[in-house]
């Protein structure tokens, strides 16, 4: 199984009225959708980790995200940003709604050459959690993706539906890897291998878990 490209979660975050020039600060509340409370606190630093990679990636030097917990299954999270303008291109990426979903590959193309993707009822709501793992003998770094009881019986639907086929992993309607379809039963955890390196898996399992499992508030 290969992995494709890794991309962020879109995170919707209203500013704070701003003044011409000025360091911004924007701070909003985090609740935390997880029904282990052991994970709490690995989505609220997972938060932080994500943030900042979001605000690098937007080019915006001088900028600072940090998480603080407030009570159970909640946090604070603050940006601070150096300008007007980066607090609007700040809005301007974080905006884009998150989407996670599972589609099967069909064997006829398109006109283009490109595959024609069929949606299956395996989204967000299907996952509990995603990690990254490695085989302490081989090195060999992985993704798991694990699902919930109904996700994994949909799976196996699927599974038993299209052997032969790939399944695709979309994140914000985009591509992000394949795997092939085999028939029979699937267990409760899907391994996505051929990572590149550990760091690779821990952006894409941070961005996957906060976009599911964290929303924002105005304060």
């Amino acid at each position: 199984m290969k992995h494709g490209l890794l991309l962020g979660t879109g995170i919707v975050l209203m500013s704070l009225a701003a003044c011409g020039g000025e360091q911004q600060t924007i701070v909003r509340t985090m609740t935390i959708r997880s029904s282990e409370a052991s994970r709490t606190m690995a989505l609220i630093q997972a938060t932080e980790r994500v943030m900042n990679r979001r605000l690098a990636g937007a080019g915006i030097q001088n900028a600072h995200a940090s998480t603080i917990p407030t009570g159970t299954n909640a946090a604070l999270l603050t940006l601070t940003l150096p300008n007007d303008e980066a607090v609007k291109k700040s809005n301007s990426i974080l905006n884009e709604a998150f989407t996670f979903d599972l589609r099967i590959e069909e064997t006829k193309k398109n006109a283009d050459g490109t595959s024609n993707w069929v949606p299956t009822s395996l989204t967000g709501s299907s996952l509990v959690w995603v990690q990254a793992v490695g085989d302490n003998q081989t090195g060999e770094i992985a993704i798991e993706l694990q699902f919930t009881e109904a996700g994994r019986t949909m799976l196996e639907a699927v599974f038993s539906k299209n052997a032969g086929k790939h399944l695709g992993i979309f994140v914000r309607d985009l591509l992000v890897s394949k795997l092939s379809v085999t028939n029979g039963a699937v267990a409760d955890r899907v391994i996505i291998g051929g990572i590149p390196s550990a760091k690779v898996a821990e952006i894409f399992s941070d961005d996957v878990n906060v976009g599911l499992l964290v929303s924002f508030t105005k304060l």
